[in-house]
């Protein structure tokens, strides 16, 4: 992950220069064209979200917390389009944070096979 990377994703979840507002558009106009395809079974946002800028903020990399943070908020946003533009029949497939929810990190004294973490919506 680059310094250039972690800063684009904070400024996706904080709205910076109207970035989330312009990630939902493209979602709302994306879930509008597609929508009631019959061979469109869902939408999934954003692939293997970052969980922001966790320099600035070390809170960020405790599992569940960028989840509720950032994600959520932003996964509401979309959803809210999709539905719209829908009837009620899309289905939004979302995934939390991959690190650290996901991190498959060996704990103990041996490798136990890493662990996953409850994600935080």
């Amino acid at each position: 992950m680059t310094s250039n990377s972690i800063v684009g994703f904070e400024a996706l979840y904080k709205n910076t220069q109207n970035l989330r507002d312009k990630f939902v558009a493209y979602w709302d106009k994306t879930s509008a064209r597609f929508g009631n395809n019959p061979y469109v079974v869902g939408f999934d946002p954003l692939n293997e979200p970052f969980p922001g800028n966790f320099i600035k903020n070390p809170s960020l990399l405790w599992p569940g917390n960028a989840d509720r943070e950032h994600l959520a908020p932003m996964y509401e946003l979309i959803q809210e389009k999709y539905m719209a533009n829908t009837n009620g029949t899309s289905k939004m497939w979302f995934e939390p944070n991959s690190f650290p929810d996901e991190f498959g990190a060996p704990i103990g004294h041996g490798n136990l096979g890493g662990v996953v973490f409850p994600v935080g919506f």
